[in-house]
């Protein structure tokens, strides 16, 4: 019996199914970085929400830009939201912080951390 697995282009077969990234769906990630990260951006993130409309995208600009000045200002959730992005990546950061602007929040962060 003979077992022939082919794969094409880039990413890891694991039982047969070609993963590219974090599988975020069926992925538990029992990191402390992430899960403290994602709960402090999230009530960072709720509590800008009360000043500026997330639903618009100059709230949306505030809030990033807010959030991001905040974070900036805090050593430790800097560090932390630096090891949650190295280590799960930045789509299981923004389905763990779970808030409408968690995309652009997450951009910004990834942006100055990185540059």
């Amino acid at each position: 019996m003979t077992n022939t697995i082919n794969q094409y282009g880039q990413g890891d077969n694991i039982a047969g199914d070609k993963v590219m990234r974090d599988k975020i769906k069926t992925q538990i990630n029992n990191n402390p970085d992430l899960a403290q990260s994602a709960r402090d951006i999230k009530a960072l993130l709720d509590e800008l929400s009360e000043e500026y409309n997330p639903a618009t995208p100059k709230g949306q600009t505030k809030i990033k830009e807010s959030a991001i000045a905040q974070i900036k200002q805090n050593p430790q959730l800097k560090q932390r939201t630096l090891k949650a992005l190295k280590s799960a990546g930045e789509e299981a950061l923004e389905q763990a912080i779970q808030h409408p602007v968690a995309k652009v929040v997450v951009e910004g962060i990834k942006g100055f951390l990185e540059g």
